[in-house]
């Protein structure tokens, strides 16, 4: 698994999140980046936080400070997740049938049919955990010295690219399509001039957000 996980909350840290205004300004540096509070918080199903207090990744260098958690937006697991419900209502709609005599299954033994029903949800589960851990560990992370993008596929398949802010050349962002308008997200693509000339982040939400954030983070390592 990706070495990203995310640490419980201090409470003094859940105490000062409580009285914090709707939009309050975080110092990172020279930088100040304004933080929505609804875009700060983090769960199983954030697909977008800004800031998170809570989220330690492998090789993280001592003053470096993580400023944007990407994942793809959440409304693009509705296709398997609409699959998966199709699947689990297979077995209902053929005893349904069985019992309007369309179709006849009574000549099977019933422990039999247990049997391979387990087996069905059992694939049907697996099918679930996949997809959800697919989209949980694909993550790109923007801090204030670099860009990572962790690609994280069917449980086997690794592959973490990172580079430099010094080494970002240009980012911008596309975003078609009626849903992707409704729901706010798009693909925002970095072009570098390090080993990995393209970082792309795949309909994450808020993109123009994003693209802002890492435009600031260019504008401040160019005045240094």
């Amino acid at each position: 698994m990706p070495d990203i996980f995310v640490g419980e909350k201090q409470k003094e840290e859940e105490h000062s999140q409580e009285k914090a205004e709707v939009i309050e300004k975080t110092s990172v540096g020279a930088r100040s980046l304004k933080v929505d509070k609804h875009h700060s918080h983090l769960h199983v199903f954030t697909a977008y936080c800004e800031n998170p207090p809570t989220v330690h990744f492998a090789d993280k260098l001592d003053d470096e400070e993580l400023l944007l958690f990407l994942r793809r937006h959440f409304v693009t697991n509705i296709p398997w997740i609409i699959e998966a419900l199709a699947i689990a209502f297979i077995p209902l709609l053929l005893f349904v049938a069985s019992s309007l005599n369309f179709i006849t299954i009574d000549f099977l033994p019933s422990n039999f049919i247990l049997l391979i029903l387990v087996f069905y949800f059992l694939l049907l589960t697996g099918f679930i955990f996949v997809n959800y851990i697919t989209w949980f560990y694909n993550v790109s992370l923007v801090t204030n010295k670099r860009i990572i993008d962790i690609d994280f596929s069917s449980i086997v398949f690794e592959n973490v690219d990172a580079t430099k802010l010094t080494q970002v050349e240009d980012v911008g962002y596309n975003q078609i399509g009626i849903i992707r308008s409704i729901f706010d997200y798009g693909d925002v693509h970095v072009h570098t001039a390090g080993p990995v000339s393209n970082f792309d982040f795949l309909a994450v939400p808020h993109p123009e957000r994003v693209i802002k954030v890492i435009n600031d983070l260019m504008g401040e390592e160019n005045n240094a």
